[in-house]
């Protein structure tokens, strides 16, 4: 009895009634929505607030406060959480409160905020977070609040806020706060363009009655979805050094320089590696291959130490990841600079947004868009590469990311393609696109030759080939995760297309100098054909190439679809079981819609003059873009009918 109370005391401690709650809460608490949710809705976000003062030495301090209604228990976790740096920066107060529908108030107490690492992948991390966690037991109705003020002394002339995450928002704001003489500038994400509301030197941006923002398979990242601005401040003059105006790209790239080019520059130790490496090398790409392929060996550890200097874009000395053997992606691109350097080729950095080709957008000149760093190198006329862009000051420049682990030389990964990203080379640094390779580099070529006996057991080879890109996770999955992984990982794939399917073996082929990866595979299908009658067998030949990644529901679509370009080709021939012919075949199918082109055809008999076989052969090319929701029944009929195809059945008969 007494260890129960116990616990029981332990549980409510935390949330023991303290003071009452300021009057914003009781403000925001009191405010009714106007419209009813959607029942998927877990809660509402009556208010969140976001205020930033600005120092006159560019030190800043920040108070945000939110508030969110409990609409449906059980639906998601609700918490406040705020991250900080823990060399520059703290969390000076963090307050929490419950409201429960009642009207009782209760003030969550220090020993209820957790302490906690950003993620549990950096291995040398200066940030953290404080977070606090609503009670989950907390019931419909109620309101949990929070205010949290941090306090940062390391410099930066540009912000961001979110306005909504993916509940519904009734009132959300951001204000800035800045020393007289100091001017802002501000650009709108995904929201129509809205001017603040400005008192003195203090702004404010506020948007009301956002919607709830549903996931849908295929749509656009978050970034390009919920409403966000960009802010930039600087002061009219300054005599501060450390205060930059990153009015534009160009100071942008001239401040980075500054943390990102000295590290690079190499040292006797890096000559004589960058000497080792090249021995032997013919040409410039040769010495770029040999540089890159070093790079992208050294190990991979994320190293966020000095994040206060340069936004986090400063890299350690090339010798040290060197000598080290590790370092995170600023730190591999300076490694293969300075490498680069040692062996008379010039390079730079550029960093990008890894993961959203849609991120980054040019009209905001800001280092917080990114989040990873590549290389640039400077090539003579002799080199050439899909890779390569002409820039006008800079000159011809080879793209390549030396912390992607199996993409070579000439090649980029896809999510970096077409992309925006900064070339940091001091001055002359610019916001550029990413070159975006043909979709015939990233194509698939698969072909089958499949037999099939009395019973409707099936044995086939199938090989498939794949170019570019379109190879990178099955050689990833095979250098990494070796050929063991790689053939359960098939398995499941397959028994989900055929049913009971058995591998009896996997040949994975790497020809990297041509950057084609190609896989054969030997598998059975326990009962391929359905048999009726005993006298008739029905066979899907299109269900042995691969599906066509794309499968829309019939639900109302609100988001737009993003559709990712891609080709493939596939020949499946299949031996008949004997005794049987073919009596009816699909007709052949050609669609060319907006979104992609798709051919697939049925015949008989097979290059070696056999008539006791059936071929099934198809293409597909998929086009890159983002379209609205209004197209999506339009889109959705296109791949349904790829789909139809695909599974169209071919009818035999027993003679």
């Amino acid at each position: 009895m007494r260890l129960l109370l116990a616990l029981l005391l332990g549980a409510i401690l935390p949330l023991l009634a303290r003071d009452s709650s300021p009057a914003w809460v009781h403000d925001a608490a009191a405010v009714a929505p106007k419209t009813e949710f959607p029942a998927k809705v877990g809660s509402v976000v009556l208010l969140h607030e976001e205020h930033l003062t600005v120092g006159s030495d560019g030190k800043w301090s920040t108070t945000e406060r939110g508030a969110i209604k409990i609409v449906q228990s059980g639906r998601h976790n609700i918490s406040a959480w705020r991250a900080y740096n823990t060399k520059s920066g703290r969390i000076r107060d963090f307050r929490g409160w419950l409201i429960l529908p009642s009207g009782k108030e209760i003030e969550y107490q220090k020993n209820s905020i957790l302490d906690e690492a950003l993620s549990a992948q950096y291995t040398y991390d200066e940030g953290r977070a404080k977070r606090l966690d609503c009670d989950p037991d907390a019931p419909p109705g109620s309101v949990f609040a929070y205010e949290v003020t941090q306090e940062e002394d390391s410099i930066s002339t540009t912000d961001r806020f979110a306005f909504q995450e993916l509940s519904p928002v009734l009132v959300s704001r951001f204000v800035l706060s800045l020393p007289a003489s100091w001017e802002a500038r501000a650009s709108m994400f995904n929201h129509a363009d809205i001017q603040p509301k400005v008192e003195g030197n203090t702004y404010t941006w506020e948007l009301r009655d956002l919607p709830w923002i549903e996931r849908e398979d295929y749509s656009p990242g978050f970034e390009s979805i919920a409403p966000w601005i960009g802010v930039t401040y600087f002061p009219t003059t300054s005599s501060n050094p450390l205060l930059h105006s990153l009015k534009d790209w160009a100071a942008v790239s001239h401040w980075l320089s500054g943390f990102m080019d000295p590290p690079a520059e190499p040292t006797a130790l890096v000559r004589a590696k960058a000497a080792d490496l090249t021995r032997g090398a013919q040409t410039e790409m040769d010495k770029i291959r040999a540089i890159a392929a070093f790079a992208q060996q050294t190990n991979y550890v994320e190293v966020a130490m000095n994040i206060t200097k340069g936004g986090g874009y400063t890299p350690h000395a090339a010798e040290q990841v060197l000598t080290r053997n590790y370092g995170d992606c600023k730190d591999k691109a300076g490694l293969m600079r300075a490498l680069l350097k040692a062996s008379g080729i010039d390079a730079y950095t550029i960093v990008i947004f890894s993961g959203d080709r849609e991120f980054v957008h040019p009209q905001w000149p800001s280092p917080d868009q990114f989040n990873h760093a590549i290389v640039a190198v400077k090539v003579s006329p002799e080199t050439v590469a899909a890779t390569v862009l002409n820039h006008p000051r800079l000159g011809r420049l080879l793209i390549f990311d030396p912390t992607d682990p199996v993409t070579p030389v000439g090649d980029l990964p896809t999510a970096e393609q077409s992309s925006y990203a900064l070339v940091v080379a001091a001055e002359d640094g610019d916001l550029i696109k990413m070159p975006r390779l043909p979709t015939s580099s990233a194509r698939i070529e698969r072909t089958v030759d499949a037999r099939m006996d009395e019973s409707g057991h099936l044995a086939a080879h199938l090989v498939t080939e794949f170019f570019g890109e379109s190879g990178a996770s099955v050689r990833y999955m095979t250098s990494h995760g070796g050929v063991d992984k790689l053939k359960q990982t098939l398995e499941r794939s397959y028994s989900r297309r055929l049913g009971g399917v058995t591998l009896d073996k996997i040949s994975p082929q790497d020809h990297a100098a041509e950057d084609r990866m190609e896989l054969g595979v030997d598998l059975g299908v326990g009962q391929f054909g359905q048999f009726m009658q005993q006298k008739m067998l029905m066979v899907k030949p299109g269900v042995l190439a691969p599906d066509t990644d794309y499968v829309f529901s019939n639900m109302e679509r609100k988001l737009p679809v993003r559709l990712e370009s891609g080709l493939r080709q596939d020949s499946v021939v299949i031996q008949l079981p004997a005794g049987f012919v073919v009596d009816e075949m699909p007709e052949p199918v050609k669609i060319d819609s907006p979104y992609g082109v798709y051919h697939a055809s049925w015949k008989t008999g097979d290059e070696k003059g056999s008539n006791q076989s059936v071929t099934f052969e198809q293409s597909l090319e998929v086009k890159e873009m983002i379209a609205t929701p209004a197209e999506y029944t339009k889109i959705k009929d296109f791949f349904d009918r790829v789909l139809g195809s695909q599974s169209a059945p071919v009818i035999l008969l027993k003679h």
